[in-house]
């Protein structure tokens, strides 16, 4: 049973040693930094992290502790009590927030709700967890992997800024800085796919989140989705996903899906 046991901040007194502590078994720590600039090794290298870095310690890990001079850090400090998993770690050990500013808010508010015992305590630990849950999964759908070459890490992100461009294989090769055979080569071999359905799944995936969240026209969707006109976008999404645009967000609409409650 997941229960957030306890919630506090901790400032660093500047130029002062602190010695790290160790999580026992059955808990879970989370820091989440709110200010200063932190010292920590990942990867076998030290590096420098700031506010919105997220570092989520299993049992045997040990707590930040370090940190540039004059920089001391702050953090929300989060210990849930968790039963013990085979599995071990499910979620990175360190992890940026997309929207850092968001951090803070969630850490002033989650102080004042873990304060107020007018709160549900089992309230408080699902809506705390499922979000410090989702920050570090969004975290690792954003990093590309660092098993893949750096050409490849430069496709991901070109497609993902300019997909609804009117994008040529051509394109893609320069954008990652490697001739037309050779980003195949890597693409086939790393990613098991290539660059361009890498592109058309991005577009179709972007194609639905408009259908379902706004009231524009199928065909001025796939136009800002990088399609060449309607009929192949209507082709290319009734060959992924078996249904036409029009029948995906009607499906999608409140209406449908509250008809037989």
């Amino acid at each position: 049973m997941l229960e957030l046991v306890n919630v506090s901040y901790y400032k660093a007194p500047n130029r002062v040693k602190i010695n790290p502590h160790v999580i026992r078994k059955g808990f879970e720590y989370i820091e989440i930094l709110t200010g200063g600039k932190l010292l920590f090794e990942l990867d076998g290298k030290e590096q420098v992290f700031e506010y919105g870095t997220m570092f989520w310690h299993i049992p045997g890990d040990h707590t930040i502790h370090e940190y540039l001079p004059d920089f001391p850090y702050e953090c929300l400090c989060l210990r849930f009590k968790r039963p013990e998993r085979k599995s071990g770690r499910c979620f990175p050990r360190v992890a940026v927030w997309e929207d850092r500013e968001e951090s803070l808010s969630f850490s002033d508010k989650v102080i004042k709700a873990f304060l107020d015992d007018s709160f549900d305590r089992k309230l408080i630990a699902e809506y705390v967890f499922s979000k410090v849950a989702w920050e570090a999964a969004s975290f690792l759908k954003r990093k590309p992997s660092p098993d893949i070459p750096l050409s490849l890490a430069r496709l991901l992100a070109f497609i993902e800024n300019n997909y609804h461009g009117d994008l040529a294989i051509g394109d893609l090769a320069n954008a990652s800085g490697v001739s037309i055979p050779h980003l195949h080569s890597l693409s086939s071999k790393f990613l098991k796919t290539s660059p361009h359905v890498i592109l058309l799944n991005k577009r179709l995936q972007e194609a639905r989140r408009l259908l379902a969240t706004t009231g524009n026209e199928v065909k001025t969707i796939g136009s800002d989705c990088g399609f060449m006109n309607v009929e192949t976008f209507c082709r290319a999404f009734r060959r992924k996903y078996q249904t036409s645009p029009g029948e995906f967000r009607k499906s999608n609409s409140p209406k449908h899906i509250l008809k037989d409650v």
